[in-house]
């Protein structure tokens, strides 16, 4: 199936946010310079992360190309796997660990956390052994790490986005309501959005 033209208007500018979103970090690294070397591991390093979190959307957004936007349960999109899939979970893992390491990669333990989940996640989604379960342990790693360096409790919003994003994916494979779709790609996206909150109000604070 393919989308109408109203359903095309939501979901086509919804993942171009997705794909740019990730840039909001640049100008909080670069204002607040000083402040970031003061209080993270390496601040440059953000600027790598962002790089991978944005190849990642444009994986999703060449397989959704594929699917032809129309996202079901055995879609590459959905609960299906598939090279470009696989490249946009990868990415976003990737761009995350680094995330991580810039911000308190002197701790080894956390050095090593990163290096396992970026092995073994590739064998995990080939596999489908809990796909998702290295995306989820970097993300809380992630949030409860920033809120410990910032100390804002915005950053926690994040989780709220998270369950935004599995309630309307579940909605959208349950009703193939493209909708969600659009939904589920505008909250999972939007994460960032909260980190970028939380520097700027303890760098300013």
């Amino acid at each position: 199936m393919k989308l109408d033209a109203k359903m095309s208007a939501w979901i086509f500018p919804v993942h171009i946010y997705a794909l740019l979103i990730p840039l909001i970090l640049i100008p909080a690294i670069i204002q607040n310079e000083s402040f970031l070397n003061d209080r993270v591991f390496q601040q440059s390093f953000i600027f790598y992360g962002v790089v991978f979190l944005i190849a990642g959307s444009f994986f999703e957004v060449w397989q959704n190309h594929i699917d032809e936007w129309y996202v079901t349960d055995d879609s590459a999109s959905g609960n299906g796997y598939s090279f470009l899939d696989g490249l946009f979970s990868f990415s976003i893992l990737v761009g995350q660990c680094i995330i991580l390491y810039a911000f308190i990669g002197n701790i080894s333990l956390i050095k090593y956390l990163c290096l396992i989940l970026i092995l073994v996640m590739p064998i995990m989604y080939y596999k489908k052994i809990l796909p998702f379960l290295p995306l989820t342990i970097i993300g809380v790693a992630n949030t409860i790490t920033a809120y410990l360096i910032f100390g804002q409790e915005v950053i926690f919003l994040q989780f709220l986005t998270i369950a935004l994003t599995v309630i309307c994916f579940n909605r959208l494979i349950e009703t193939e309501n493209q909708f969600y779709h659009g939904l589920t790609t505008l909250f999972a996206s939007s994460g960032i959005i909260f980190l970028y909150l939380a520097i700027k109000l303890a760098a300013n604070g």
